[in-house]
């Protein structure tokens, strides 16, 4: 009877009656093989899921042409919470799926899971209808048995084949998207990834690969770590020097050179406390890591809120922010304001939540006039990433800052979405407690 349910699960295409089968069995009474399929099962029954919200997000693709439908992601990211990367992979599939009928079906059937679907549409996007449609057909019966990188390679190798003239335009147009990416990892580690051509990335593997093999013979070090120390020494030289190659100076951003920013108390610096050290487009790192980088740095006093940790500026009426301004806000946003972005703020626009006009002052809040503040405050000032100012400026997004310093942002269809403070309030210092027969009643200070 155990090797019936095996038999059942193996055969049973995903839908909502097979989901119920699943969830009704109970583990513990199964043999190792109904296990198996049951896992299997499971698996078609994601990408069916998967295949039903593709569907879904076409259908708004559908429906918000025009400079709407331009911010889709964004949509996406902020009612999921995610990051615009994963909102943009789940648009992509789900256009590409509209664009490859056999695709979608053989996803909604479990053929083939997420993943190798994403190859199938990520390859098959660089061709015309046609051809993406007849290389489909050719690769789909195969695709399950052939692990992504395997299925990649062969779609690949189909390509040069079929369309070598537009292999070499594709390339030309691709080489316009290289880049150089951060990734947090735990432990104060990061990944760093670069999309490069690849004869440009092998030459630099090669490059790495030979400077790290020139180690002394009581060099402990592994290969690896070798060549990752290599790369760190062959780039921040020309960091430190504040120059190019060729001695041009580097160009300022938000009115400085590039330089790291590590964000922390007076104490942990000195080594009389242990707080973490907040390192810019980071995040959080050690104690110890903020003090190796601030004995060979030059320190400079940040006044923060005692209320909400926010550091303080003071207000101009000008339209651009002071250097002072566009500091504190690098520092108290750390990246985009937009819900899940991750772009430094180092690297976007300083905005006004509400728009700045001419001889006009505001409250902060609701942008009605006041005499008291300046349109050009910090309560007025934000960090946005191009994309996400003209998401706010041309998108239909609007944008509200609280008092706690979290971002509200109304989308185009009325949902609201909070993007939290970068920066948690300081833990409350004790006080020392009241003379005898003294009470005292304690109450919040006004923000500011």
């Amino acid at each position: 009877m155990r090797h019936r349910v095996a038999a059942e699960l193996e055969e049973s295409a995903p839908g909502p009656e097979l989901a119920a089968r699943l969830d009704a069995l109970e583990p513990a009474d199964l043999d190792e093989a109904a296990l198996v399929e049951g896992i299997a099962a499971w698996e078609r029954i994601a990408s069916w899921a998967a295949a039903g919200q593709a569907w879904l997000v076409a259908e708004l693709d559908g429906r918000q042409r025009g400079a709407r439908g331009a911010f889709l992601s964004e949509e996406v990211a902020a009612r999921l919470s995610v990051s615009r990367p994963v909102a943009e992979a789940k648009v992509g599939l789900a256009l590409h799926l509209d664009r490859v009928p056999a695709v979608a079906g053989a996803l909604a059937r479990g053929d083939v899971d997420v993943r190798r679907a994403t190859v199938l549409t990520d390859e098959l996007a660089r061709l015309s209808d046609a051809a993406a449609a007849e290389v489909a057909e050719a690769v789909l019966p195969s695709a399950r048995e052939c692990t992504a990188p395997q299925l990649r390679q062969r779609l690949r190798r189909m390509e040069l084949l079929r369309d070598p003239d537009g292999a070499r335009t594709r390339h030309a147009r691709a080489c316009a998207d290289r880049r150089v990416e951060l990734t947090p990892a735990p432990d104060a580690m990061a990944w760093l990834s670069a999309y490069l051509p690849a004869d440009d990335a092998a030459a630099i593997h090669t490059s790495l690969t030979a400077l790290a093999g020139d180690a002394a013979p009581d060099d402990e070090r592994t290969l690896d770590q070798r060549r990752a120390d290599a790369l760190v020494d062959l780039a921040t030289r020309w960091l430190d020097a504040g120059a190019h190659p060729d001695g041009t100076p580097l160009a300022t951003r938000q009115g400085r050179r590039p330089h790291l920013v590590v964000t922390a108390s007076a104490a942990t610096l000195l080594g009389l406390a242990e707080g973490p050290g907040e390192l810019q487009g980071y995040g959080p790192i050690p104690p110890e890591m903020a003090r190796r980088i601030a004995a060979h740095s030059t320190w400079e006093p940040l006044l923060a809120s005692a209320w909400n940790g926010e550091p303080l500026a003071r207000s101009t009426r000008r339209y651009a922010p002071t250097q002072s301004q566009r500091d504190a806000v690098v520092l108290r946003d750390s990246t985009c304001t937009f819900v899940g972005c991750r772009m430094p703020a180092a690297r976007c626009d300083v905005d006004h939540v509400e728009p700045y006009v001419e001889g006009g002052d505001v409250d902060g809040r609701d942008g009605a006039p006041c005499a008291t503040q300046p349109q050009t405050s910090l309560d007025n000032l934000q960090a946005l990433c191009r994309h996400h100012h003209r998401a706010k400026t041309h998108g239909g997004w609007e944008v509200a800052r609280d008092d706690d310093g979290s971002t509200r942002w109304r989308a185009p269809t009325g949902q609201l979405y909070r993007r939290p403070p970068a920066h948690d309030p300081p833990a409350a210092v004790p006080a020392p407690p009241p003379p005898d027969g003294v009470t005292i009643d304690l109450y919040p200070p006004p923000p500011f």
